[in-house]
């Protein structure tokens, strides 16, 4: 498979201000150091590691909402990665206008003609098995449904790697199920080309990755394949 991302030495720290009895000054938090890792077309990639770890440090980094202080990244020829076809989607729905349908939303983020952007919303709300709600106000929504219109809103901007922070944190069973479900058939249609995810489910990692990314002490402590005989118990024993 080629690879379609590629993270070389990525460094990120924060400034970090404190005060004293001496005046105000400022420290610098290091959150990642010579990260690195590169992802191949048809990857889904679960990030893991304890909270405060980098894990969504490097989600925007790698969808260039951050940038980087040192390192690189690239793309299958080692050119920079156009961030452009990278989206980014977390747990926050306030982005969306809750009072419009959906797609007065999906029309507004969206950077297409009058002439295209209903037949494309429309194919991309039946692909994600959502079509009947493309007049229903945001707000009327349930969780997992908000979800998939932040992945059909991702989908609309032609976007080929797919970031996602905790996407199903607060999803009932069902609705996790059906987005599993969904960004699988992305993949496997090729929709996308790479999804990496955060998550601190490790049924999650088991259900949705083929690979997992460990990260422990500001870099990738641990890079291993997840396949149908992976346990939770064998994910366990790695922190």
């Amino acid at each position: 498979m080629t690879i379609v991302l590629k993270a070389s030495n990525l460094s990120k720290s924060y400034i970090k201000p404190s005060s004293s009895f001496f005046g105000r000054k400022e420290s610098k938090k290091m959150i990642l150091k010579n990260l690195s890792f590169d992802a191949k077309a048809g990857d889904c990639i679960a990030l893991l590691g304890k909270n405060g770890c980098g894990k969504t440090t490097l989600l925007k980094l790698l969808s260039g909402v951050l940038s980087f202080d040192e390192g690189a990244i690239t793309n299958s020829i080692d050119l920079p990665l156009d961030f452009s076809k990278n989206s980014m989607v977390n747990s926050n729905d306030r982005s969306f206008f809750w009072r419009l349908s959906v797609k007065e939303n999906l029309k507004f983020f969206c950077s297409m003609s009058d002439k295209d952007f209903l037949e494309k919303i429309e194919q991309t709300l039946i692909l994600l098995d959502i079509f009947d709600k493309i007049d229903l106000p945001f707000m009327s929504l349930s969780y997992g449904e908000r979800k998939k219109i932040s992945i059909a809103r991702a989908l609309l901007n032609n976007s080929k790697i797919l970031l996602l922070d905790e996407i199903t944190n607060s999803l009932d069973i069902s609705a996790k199920k059906i987005v599993i479900s969904t960004l699988k058939d992305l993949l496997k249609k090729d929709h996308l080309q790479l999804i990496i995810f955060a998550t601190h489910s490790l049924d999650e990692v088991i259900s949705l990755s083929n690979r997992l990314l460990l990260i422990k002490d500001k870099a990738i402590f641990t890079d291993q394949r997840v396949n149908e005989k992976t346990l939770v118990s064998d994910i366990e024993k790695l922190f």
